[in-house]
């Protein structure tokens, strides 16, 4: 699992933490921060990290996919529409009504993924972040 994250990390141009700390994080995550596993030949192929989030439209329940990611070499075989499918199923199961997520603006091949899905923009929607000294700051008001 780290070996996933750490790839998905330098995918994505991010820092990445070492791998003790990785380690650490997922197995304290906080209650409720789930993640989807596809395997194949005993390797993590692809994941999917989400969470119940309540609530949505018509107050009903969904969940909010964080990452998505199929590994480099597990690309163009329909791993991560499977991922989603797989989540879709789950969702409909536990009573969930939807799924929510944020794609990079400028990422037009992963947006064309999710429209593909049947999933769309939503243009009157923002998403906003507060973190590090701004969220001290806020939490100290």
């Amino acid at each position: 699992m780290a070996d996933a994250l750490i790839e998905m990390q330098a995918h994505y141009r991010a820092v990445c933490p070492a791998r003790d700390m990785i380690i650490d994080g997922l197995r304290s995550r906080p209650a409720g921060a789930r993640i989807l596993l596809a395997c194949e030949n005993d390797e993590i192929a692809g994941l999917a990290c989400f969470s119940a989030i309540y609530p949505g439209p018509g107050l009903t329940s969904g969940f909010f996919l964080k990452e998505l990611y199929v590994r480099h070499n597990r690309r163009g075989a329909g791993l991560g529409k499977r991922l989603m499918a797989r989540l879709a199923e789950i969702a409909r199961q536990e009573g969930h009504d939807r799924i929510d997520w944020t794609a990079d603006a400028d990422d037009l091949r992963l947006q064309h993924f999710y429209e593909m899905l049947g999933g769309r923009a939503l243009s009157e929607k923002r998403f906003f972040r507060i973190a590090g000294a701004k969220l001290r700051e806020l939490a100290e008001m």
